[in-house]
């Protein structure tokens, strides 16, 4: 038994147009040479008439274009627009589903459905109504029996705080559009206006631009803490048989289905915030699928993360042998940009005074970077335990604590004449779907056990 053929939602030709955004740039690069009124006005109607013929031949190609899901669930997609155009997916095939639904598309019933193959770089997105995506996804991923957990008081605060992103380092950026000099009242001044008043309740304690940065910097954490915040609302994990899931979001709705037997790897990302409030973030990755928001967090001394993911293993945390470890491989990164602004604050001194502590705060912070490749150097490694291989990687302030479920990932172990002299090599997993994870400087003795 096979159900009717289905339509799209329109909301698809945004989605077609947004990725042409380019092709309306090309007539406004004669403005750049010509600066004329006449030639800008050249270029918006070359604009226009591209934008209503590339919107007319979307509309066509949704108007012509029909999905369905038959009794096996096997999901057939066809696009019709002079030529016939079919792409098949079976149920067992998918690794991973999502269902997107920020506040423009609930507004106009519409939902983002993105499907990722098992093993494969190329991902499917459709655009459908709230009712068919929610109907897809029950008939590709069915949801049977399901334990669910929804985070409650301390681990919801956890949830919203280690779930910020690095807003805050737009704070450079902004603070390097921002002169010295008083201009004109614009759209810049009555941007900044409220940020001034802070800055300058701040300056009675520090310099302008330390003021400046600090305010910017706490401004952007707190948006980007209010975002969190609001992807942790109405959260809930689940667990079946055979899927993991969750749902949640206040603003922008989203939902994650992910097969078992299709997970690529479990990671604890490891911070100075997670050691203050012991909880971790849990991310998890399947094919191509690796969501923004992650899986769950894990409160460190409880027995959810084994009862979520049976069979999760964390690395040893006693720190590794290095002897013979490549130094560069881990402080070049951080200890470049640590001592280039070092040199500018030493220089500052005599020549720009105003500047200096300024500097040393980002020079601080470059500081910081500088101890997380310390941390590296000490800790990442490879292991086996169980049959299972885990990994320690450092990115950043993060350090990554990586379970490998899949059982047969791509090996690959790079080594340089002076790596080889010490019997070191770095190593790079390629996972299902081209996700890569590289750990610098292992001993080959410690990756013995595969057989490479």
């Amino acid at each position: 038994m096979t159900t009717a053929e289905r339509g799209f939602h329109p909301f698809a030709v945004l989605h077609v147009l947004r990725k042409t955004i380019l092709l309306y740039l090309i007539p406004l690069v004669q403005v750049l040479f010509e600066r004329n009124w006449q030639a800008l006005w050249t270029a918006l109607v070359q604009d226009a008439v591209l934008f209503t013929v590339l919107a007319l031949v979307s509309a066509a190609a949704l108007h012509a274009s029909r999905w369905q899901v038959d009794a096996q669930g096997t999901l057939t997609i066809r696009w019709r627009l002079g030529v016939r155009l079919d792409r098949t997916l079976r149920a067992g095939q998918l690794a991973a589903l999502t269902i997107e639904r920020p506040l423009l598309y609930r507004l106009a019933d519409a939902s983002k459905v993105v499907l990722y193959p098992a093993g494969q770089k190329r991902i499917l997105t459709l655009m459908l109504t709230r009712k068919d995506a929610q109907w897809l996804a029950d008939r590709m991923m069915p949801v049977e029996d399901a334990v669910a957990h929804t985070p409650h008081g301390g681990e919801k605060l956890a949830f919203a705080v280690l779930g910020t992103n690095s807003l805050s380092t737009l704070a450079l950026l902004v603070l390097a559009l921002r002169q010295s000099e008083p201009y004109a009242p614009d759209a810049q001044t009555a941007a900044f206006a409220h940020l001034n008043r802070l800055a300058a309740w701040a300056a009675r304690w520090l310099p302008m631009g330390t003021a400046w940065l600090l305010v910017l910097g706490g401004v952007l954490f707190c948006a980007s803490l209010a975002r969190s915040a609001a992807q942790a609302a109405h959260y809930t994990v689940w667990r079946t048989d055979t899927q993991l899931g969750s749902r949640g979001g206040l603003m922008r709705r989203y939902e994650l289905r992910i097969r078992l037997r299709h997970l690529s790897f479990a990671d604890v990302r490891r911070s100075p915030a997670t050691w203050a409030l012991h909880y971790s973030p849990v991310y998890v990755t399947a094919s191509r699928c690796q969501p923004e928001v992650p899986l769950l967090v894990w409160r460190e001394d409880g027995p959810f993360l084994q009862e979520l993911l049976p069979g999760f293993a964390l690395p040893p945390t006693a720190p590794v042998d290095t002897a013979g470890r490549s130094i560069p491989a881990y402080f070049l990164p951080a200890g470049i940009p640590c001592g280039l602004c070092l040199l500018l604050t030493a220089v500052s001194r005599y020549t720009l005074p105003g500047l200096t502590v300024p500097l040393l705060v980002l020079t601080g912070i470059a500081g910081v970077f500088l101890l997380g490749a310390w941390a590296g150097y000490r800790r990442e490694g490879v292991w086996q335990k169980d049959g299972r291989i885990l990994l320690r990687i450092q990115h950043g302030f993060h350090l990554h604590n990586i379970c490998v479920f899949c059982p047969t990932p791509a090996l690959t172990a790079l080594q340089s004449p002076w790596a080889a002299a010490v019997r070191r090599t770095n190593l790079t997993l390629t996972f299902p779907g081209g996700i890569r994870r590289k750990v610098r400087s292992v001993r080959c003795e410690d990756i013995s056990f595969m057989d490479l």
